[in-house]
């Protein structure tokens, strides 16, 4: 009844606008589009921008398809997207609009490419979402036709939904080890990289939910052999991480003095964090990076808090504690009263979430670091740095 999980529409939209010249196109009533466009541009400090045809009483009734025509043709006049992505809400998929037949009357009358994503919002959860919106653009990928459009020691970055400091971050440390990052799906894509997303030698799965599916239909489809590591958040993370793909492409590794030079600055902050106690509060992903993270500060993760669980996530988790003897309690899919009761029993001294968090914080009087949607460096080896100095700062120390 107070579940942490949002919607269907969320994540579709969500991984949408991460395409450059892409916009979504709500086929619902305004709420759907006002709410999420809301969310997300206070997320991201930046103004999104998320359509919708409105639908209203009589359209729920009677039906609606005339409308989203007329509405396809306003948006690619009005705005001159590259791509239209039309998603139906939870007002249409129960009405059972004919999505397909209102595309193939429309293509020939736009500039825009068009496609559509069934997102009812009772269909699933964000995570479905994201990953049902991926699938989906792989429809729009080309099928390598020759060797000259192959990207050599090229990879893409699959099921990267966050942008700013971090995917940059992740970009220099690429580059430095002369890795092509040939598409991010879809982080800041454009549509042709999109397209030309199935040149690339390996994917890496970002995300331990939503990546691992797209993954494994790229593989059938062209060949792309995959990896899922944990994202490179903390010192020994990121070394594997980087290690681990170096290799794979049979490629030099070549930042092991940005990892001893982190490995001795991370320890200066062990007097500040020694037998600290925290809860970690985020998507399945994140749990995982950051339970491995806090153990480099000698910190122990009391209460694990997941919003969603990936394929492999209790198994990473079990490895990380019995690995390092710790006994966390593990909520998947927590209402917030559950995360409230333990948070109160375990008497944390941090906790690292996000936004939804700040009343569990006020609450108990508890610092908050808010690792899910700000703008600071989270990944990489300065990210593991920047962490741990936010943390000491939080604690204050």
């Amino acid at each position: 009844m107070e579940s942490q999980k949002t919607c269907k529409l969320f994540g579709a939209i969500r991984a949408i606008l991460g395409i450059k010249g892409a916009l979504p196109l709500i086929h619902g009533p305004i709420g759907c589009a006002y709410h999420i466009r809301y969310i997300l541009s206070a997320r991201s400090a930046r103004q999104v921008r998320v359509l919708s045809t409105e639908m209203d009483q009589n359209d729920v009734v009677f039906g609606a398809e005339e409308k989203l025509e007329s509405k396809i043709l306003a948006v690619d006049e009005k705005y001159s997207p590259e791509l239209i992505a039309v998603l139906t809400s939870c007002a249409s998929s129960i009405i059972g609009e004919d999505m397909e037949g209102v595309i193939k009357r429309v293509k020939n009358h736009i500039n825009a490419e068009i496609m559509w994503i069934s997102a009812g919002g009772f269909e699933g959860n964000q995570t479905d979402g994201y990953e049902e919106s991926l699938s989906a653009l792989i429809n729009l990928m080309h099928e390598p036709r020759i060797k000259k459009d192959h990207v050599k020691n090229s990879i893409n970055l699959v099921a990267q939904f966050r942008g700013g400091p971090d995917l940059k971050n992740l970009k220099k440390y690429f580059k430095k080890l002369k890795i092509n990052i040939n598409c991010v799906l879809t982080s800041g894509a454009t549509l042709q990289e999109v397209k030309n997303a199935g040149a690339a030698d390996l994917n890496v799965s970002m995300c331990e939910a939503s990546g691992i599916v797209p993954c494994e239909i790229m593989q059938k489809k062209f060949g792309i052999p995959f990896l899922s590591e944990t994202v490179p958040i903390g010192v020994s993370a990121t070394s594997n991480y980087f290690q681990t793909i170096c290799e794979f492409l049979d490629m030099e590794y070549t930042l092991q003095e940005d990892e001893e030079n982190a490995k001795l600055s991370i320890k200066k902050y062990l007097r500040y964090t020694d037998g600290k106690k925290a809860v970690i509060i985020s998507g399945s992903t994140r749990a995982i990076a950051f339970t491995e993270f806090l153990q480099e500060l000698s910190v122990e993760p009391v209460l694990i808090c997941l919003d969603f669980e990936g394929r492999d996530t209790l198994k990473k988790l079990a490895e990380i504690t019995s690995k390092k003897n710790i006994n966390p309690v593990i909520l998947k899919e927590p209402e917030y009263y559950e995360i409230l009761d333990y948070t109160e029993k375990l008497n944390p001294d941090i906790i690292l979430g996000g936004l939804g968090e700040i009343g569990i914080s006020k609450k108990f009087d508890i610092p908050l670091v808010d690792v899910m949607h700000s703008q600071e460096i989270t990944m990489g080896f300065e990210g593991a740095l920047k962490l741990a100095e936010v943390i000491k700062e939080a604690l204050n120390c």
